[in-house]
């Protein structure tokens, strides 16, 4: 695989990347592994978060069915009357 490949060119506001050249000179740290860093953690609690969304639409649609099931005896009643 190309080294280029996996390179992205990340432009940032000027008061960011002032921000993040110092933070990585206070840190010792390479910028390039500031912002994988930065990206990896990102991405994680985004994960997380939809990983909980997720989770709870499909506790919500079990709730809803057994909604559905429990007024579809009303609607059969309202209907016959009619």
């Amino acid at each position: 695989m190309d080294e280029n490949e996996n390179m992205m060119k990340v432009n940032l506001a000027p008061g960011i990347y002032k921000e993040v050249k110092e933070y990585c000179m206070i840190a010792n740290i390479d910028e390039n592994e500031f912002v994988n860093s930065v990206v990896n953690y990102f991405l994680d609690e985004n994960l997380i978060i939809y990983d909980t969304m997720r989770k709870g639409y499909a506790e919500m649609s079990r709730i809803n069915l057994d909604i559905c099931d429990e007024f579809e005896v009303c609607e059969k009643e309202v209907g016959a009357q009619f």
